[in-house]
């Protein structure tokens, strides 16, 4: 998978070398990081690219472009799956509230529904996280059964 570009992020997917660095509890050198990275769930969510590997729906580095920060990161829990992935997304405190992960989310979701075999991109968030669920739906998601404890989201391809 090629990095994806937005007006003022990249998306760098991690090649399983710096993966495995990031898994280690090591921040892959040649990155500039923001503070507060890597965040508490960042193990978790390269963990699952790590169990799969496949580099197209792994975990990504998203990158401030103005200062090229490492700011947050934004992936994929694994490839399609019945027409469908699903992703999962953070962003450093001192980075929030200024739409990036809304922009991430929004690249991620357009390059996923131009793969073949994928008509839906799901996310899942608390309840409570009232940040999450805007950037969600100004991703153009919109909510679908929850679940327990969870709220679930979904676009696909005529949706948003």
């Amino acid at each position: 998978m090629p990095d994806l570009e937005t007006s003022r992020l990249r998306l760098h997917a991690l090649t399983a070398e710096e993966a495995e660095e990031l898994d280690a509890g090591t921040l892959p050198v040649g990155w500039a990081y923001a503070p507060g990275y890597p965040m508490p769930d960042t193990q978790d969510g390269v963990g699952l690219y790590l169990r799969h590997r496949v580099r197209d729906y792994g975990f990504h580095f998203v990158v401030r472009r103005e200062d090229d920060q490492v700011i947050g990161e934004i992936g994929f829990v694994s490839p399609p799956q019945g027409g469908a992935v699903v992703i999962g997304y953070a962003i450093v405190p001192s980075a929030r509230r200024r739409g990036y992960a809304t922009e991430a989310i929004g690249a991620l979701v357009e390059w996923s529904l131009a793969q073949p075999g994928v008509d839906a991109v799901r996310a899942q968030t608390l309840p409570d996280n009232e940040a999450s669920i805007g950037a969600l739906l100004r991703a153009g998601f919109e909510e679908d059964e929850p679940g327990p404890n969870v709220r679930r989201f979904v676009r696909g391809r005529t949706a948003g």
